[in-house]
């Protein structure tokens, strides 16, 4: 039994002019995201732009959300950084918010680290923060990050904090190697970072998906995830999941999170959304661009499935 499963959003981070986060905003999205039936959030990972704010700033913002009603337990904070010191102390302030856990990167300024590096991290990690109820999921993004977390580091990690370590968030894209995760490791909540490999990850055992897409089809993909036993009773249901990878497939087209700030602008009718931290940079006249175009049709579409699903 999975000690965590379903749907999470990786969400986006709106920024004022100054760069500082734009806090309203990003509570009007957070329950935007949790009336779309999503069951939480995962606020400041790679999606939020996390590694280009400071560990100060995503506190404050992270307070201001639970001051303002976001069920903490909604939450899963992204707090892994390349210093040691910053990572326990993000996480250990976390965890005394009661946030439902917390996604991991490892340490990713140095490359071609062994897999003990990685389990000296994460030991020290656990055991500093020293929090027997908190709950860690791994963060695998090795094309991003340079660093692969591979079946040594679970494994051990698993058989000294099995109540700690509880999952993995992997957006490697090899949809074989989480099947082989999920078949190896009994329990261990395997989500997908990809949208379009949740449905095959989910068929094989696996807990969800935790993707940057649901900020635009979280409804869709909870309904997939939701769902997937139910497939052959759902007249549309292929429909559905075809949708949910052309949606992703236009994101990717070009950089993801300058797409999806781009996206929601037009959207929302409000440019405020349409801001990124450097090096990131955003896309002009969204409202030309044809990813933006395709995505606003695309988005029609999936209103018109669900009335008739």
């Amino acid at each position: 039994m999975h000690k965590i499963h379903g749907t999470y959003c990786a969400a986006l981070t709106p920024f004022n002019v100054d760069y500082s986060i734009n806090k309203k905003l990003l509570l009007d999205h957070c329950h935007y995201l949790l009336s779309e039936n999503i069951d939480g959030i995962a606020i400041f990972g790679s999606t939020g732009e996390g590694n280009s704010l400071s560990v100060e700033e995503k506190l404050d913002a992270i307070n201001y959300l639970i001051e303002n009603k976001i069920d903490p337990k909604k939450l899963l904070p992204g707090t892994g950084l390349s210093s040691i010191k910053d990572t326990v102390k993000f996480t250990k302030t976390v965890g005394k918010m009661n946030v439902r856990g917390v996604l991991v990167l490892p340490p990713f300024y140095y490359k071609n680290v062994s897999s003990e590096g990685i389990i000296d991290y994460y030991k020290r990690l656990v055991e500093e923060v020293n929090d027997t109820k908190l709950q860690y999921l791994l963060y695998h993004i090795p094309q991003i990050s340079g660093v692969n977390i591979d079946f040594n580091v679970i494994e051990k990690l698993l058989s000294r904090y099995p109540d700690n370590i509880i999952g993995i968030k992997d957006s490697s894209g090899d949809s074989d190697n989480m099947l082989k995760m999920i078949k190896y490791f009994k329990n261990f909540s395997v989500f997908s970072g990809s949208d379009s490999l949740a449905l095959r990850v989910v068929k094989g055992g696996g807990a969800g998906a935790i993707t940057a897409v649901s900020n635009i089809s979280g409804r869709l993909l909870s309904f997939i995830i939701n769902n997937w036993k139910n497939e052959s009773s759902i007249s549309n249901f292929k429909e559905l999941q075809s949708l949910q990878e052309e949606i992703r497939s236009n994101v990717f087209h070009q950089q993801p999170i300058s797409t999806l700030k781009a996206f929601i602008s037009i959207k929302e009718n409000n440019l405020e959304w349409n801001r990124l931290l450097p090096p990131l940079t955003l896309l002009h006249e969204p409202s030309k661009n044809t990813s933006i175009i395709s995505l606003l049709e695309l988005t029609k579409k999936m209103n018109l499935l669900f009335a008739n699903s």
